[in-house]
């Protein structure tokens, strides 16, 4: 609506075709301060009503052209200013039917000419003011939409912010009840995770203890020199499985240590050619089993690595035995070592056999996998590959065109030059002083062959019955006088009554274990008490370092060898 709402006061429209009357009007006005418009006609007048607003309308009635009441019609005719106020001007006495007319057109009042100017202003005045009123009534509504407006809005944002808190609130109720769900089950499977590594570990130490016997009494019947073809062959048989089940039993210890972080690297700078002579000497049988032939390629310079060489031995042999195994009989299989530039050697063992399907590539890695349904092995000799390497800071990458094309499997090792230096340096000063122990991987690491020892008063300690017969058996075949017991305190009380020269104490004895038997000795045996061998499924460097924490002088690994047995029977 175009009103003028600031103003105290409303506009009044005159419409007279005679300036003298709209002068008259004018100034009987005057006095209440209203601005006044003029129209000499109907015409002007509907212009001025087009875009404007008015209090009242003084409308003329007799007029040219078009005279007040057709004024008047067209006024009322349009929605706009069909409610404005009109008061009719005329000479007509108040009986004439012009005046009727007029009241049927929408006239709210008639001033008669001569206009009085008393008159005039009170009936326009009481216009004005309840034009004003409306307006102020407008404003007030206006005013109240706008706050109804804002309360709206403010009531929506209210709305929208409790919305929003409450959505927060139940997102975070929600993440965090995910959360603790996520660190119950993470905790689940740590503990799971845990008690697999523990029963890997168990499995593991229970396998090998029945392995002890079946080795020694296996190097047993070679000492017999048998002449007979079938039982030559039935030992020989014997013995590769035996050494397979070792393998299978050191590589399920090895990946839940390696899983669990027990085991450590022992890496010093390490010529590459001996890691390789050791690993295809012991690839070597499965190789010739199988009439495969080898081809290694070793780079025209000498090559020293900054590893584990046992490790990485483990490593390329794994890969041998691979390859024996996915290649058929009579095939072909290459070993190639080659420097890659200044820090990085590669190992890569390539075979003409079985190939790998693409589809197989991405999980050959993983544990307890195998390319072929109920094939030889755990599937654990490349999950064991992988992880060594990794704790090398190397890497292993596996190629194949799929099935019928062979495969390869490619090791990158840092040679790692500035780091063996920097951890030599740092052990210098570490290791100041310290004495070394004797003894490797099984605490035993003499000369390949052990001469003969002087006849020496021998107790084994087992709580193995075969173990005991066995070990008892191969040491008195040495011609060693020897005597068993099969728990902790039984051999306890044959130590210390009749004190020998040598004791083989097994660790994991119920009751009193072999570490509690030997600090018993070493505390009450006089002069310290005898030569101690611990006997065990386990031989990590921290199974050694309790060990001889506790007072063993040795550290045999279950199964060990009749070589072995005798050997730590001479060592300082």
């Amino acid at each position: 609506m175009a009103s003028d709402v600031d103003s105290p006061v409303g506009d009044i429209l005159v419409v007279d075709d005679n300036q003298s009357n709209i002068a008259a009007v004018e100034v009987a006005l005057e006095d209440l301060a209203t601005r006044l418009v003029k129209a000499c006609s109907g015409e002007e007048a509907l212009r001025h009503l087009l875009h404007e607003d008015f209090a009242v309308i003084l409308l003329d009635v007799q007029m040219p052209s078009m005279d007040g009441f057709e004024t008047a019609r067209l006024i009322r005719a349009r929605k706009r200013t069909k409610h404005v106020p009109i008061i009719f001007v005329t000479a007509f006495d108040q009986q004439d039917e012009d005046v009727l007319e007029g009241y049927s057109l929408g006239a709210v009042d008639f001033l008669f000419k001569p206009i009085v100017p008393e008159v005039l202003r009170a009936k326009v005045a009481v216009f004005v003011e309840l034009k004003r009123r409306r307006d102020e009534i407008a404003r007030q509504a206006e005013l109240l939409r706008e706050h109804e407006r804002l309360e709206h809005q403010r009531s929506l944002e209210e709305v929208r912010q409790r919305w929003e808190a409450d959505m927060l609130r139940r997102q975070m109720e929600q993440q965090k009840r995910a959360a603790t769900q996520i660190a119950a089950v993470n905790e689940q499977l740590k503990i799971a995770g845990k008690r697999k590594d523990e029963f890997i570990a168990m499995l593991a130490h229970e396998l090998r203890n029945p392995l002890a016997p079946i080795v020694i009494g296996i190097e047993l019947m070679e000492s017999q020199n048998l002449t007979d073809p079938l039982l030559v062959r039935i030992q020989e048989t014997m013995k590769r499985q035996v050494e397979h089940l070792t393998r299978l039993v050191d590589d399920l210890l090895d990946v839940s240590r390696i899983t669990s972080g027990k085991i450590e690297l022992r890496r010093e700078m390490t010529p590459l050619a001996p890691i390789v002579e050791q690993a295809t000497d012991a690839a070597r049988p499965a190789l010739e089993a199988q009439a495969h032939r080898l081809f290694v390629e070793m780079p025209s310079e000498p090559i020293e690595l900054y590893v584990d060489a046992a490790r990485i031995i483990q490593v390329v042999a794994n890969l041998l035995n691979n390859a024996v195994r996915y290649t058929e009989p009579g095939g072909e299989i290459r070993l190639r070592c080659a420097r890659e530039d200044d820090d990085v050697v590669s190992i890569s063992v390539i075979d003409n056999g079985q190939g790998i399907e693409p589809e197989f590539i991405e999980r050959i890695f993983d544990m307890f996998v195998q390319k072929r349904q109920g094939g030889p092995g755990l599937g654990l000799g490349l999950t064991l590959v992988r992880r060594l390497i990794e704790m090398h800071g190397g890497t292993v990458a596996v190629r194949s065109e799929g099935a019928g094309t062979g495969s390869t499997f490619e090791v990158r090792l840092p040679i790692g030059a500035e780091e063996a230096a920097r951890a030599a340096e740092a052990e210098a000063g570490a290791n100041a002083g310290e004495p070394e122990r004797a003894g490797g991987a099984d605490g035993a690491n003499g000369a390949d062959t052990a001469e003969a020892p002087p006849a020496l008063r021998i107790v084994v300690i087992d709580d193995s019955e075969d173990i005991r017969d066995m070990a008892s058996a191969i040491l008195a075949y040495q011609g060693h006088e020897v005597r068993s017991a099969g728990s902790g305190s039984e051999g306890l009380e044959l130590v210390l009554g009749d004190p020998p020269d040598v004791v083989f104490i097994d660790i994991g004895m119920p009751g009193m274990d072999g570490y509690e038997v030997a600090r018993q000795v070493r505390a009450r045996a006089p002069g310290g008490g005898p030569r101690l061998v611990a006997m065990t499924g386990f031989g990590q460097a921290q199974d050694r370092k309790r060990a001889f924490e506790a007072g063993f002088n040795a550290h045999l690994v279950k199964p060990t060898t009749q070589e072995r047995l005798l050997r730590v029977l001479t060592e300082e």
